[in-house]
């Protein structure tokens, strides 16, 4: 069984699902656990090994594609993208900072600058306080 597959998703910690098997696959291939070239189980396989839905795995695997983690070739299968970008995941990175790699990502697509980000992030963290 391979460290993926092995992987058990923790439902209580109010991470979705799909976002956990992303950073699962974004560490491992930041770790060199799996190496550029590497194949990766096929959406349904994973889906079933997990036991979640095809369309969680699919969602993970779609984003891994858009940040240029994995490649997907049509009929072939889904395989670990050679990465020389610094952006590259660290193996150092846990499970939260990709989390907030993920955040500060959605935020810019949406529009937002370092400031405005930071801005929100320290009114969250001003209105938990409170």
């Amino acid at each position: 069984m391979s460290a993926l597959e092995s992987f058990e998703l923790d439902y209580s910690s109010g991470l979705p699902v799909w976002i956990q098997v992303k950073n699962r696959i974004a560490y491992l291939i930041g770790s060199g656990e799996y190496s550029a070239g590497d194949r990766l189980p096929t959406v349904r396989a994973l889906a079933v090994d997990l036991d979640i839905s095809y369309n969680t795995v699919n969602r993970a695997y779609m984003d891994l594609e858009r940040e240029g983690y994995i490649t997907t070739r049509k009929g072939r299968g889904t395989f670990v993208a050679e990465r020389n970008d610094v952006g590259a995941a660290r193996a150092t990175d846990s499970p939260v900072e990709l989390l907030i790699d993920d955040m500060i990502n959605a935020c810019s697509h949406a529009g937002l600058n370092e400031d405005d980000i930071l801005a929100m992030v320290k009114a969250r963290l001003a209105h938990r306080k409170g």
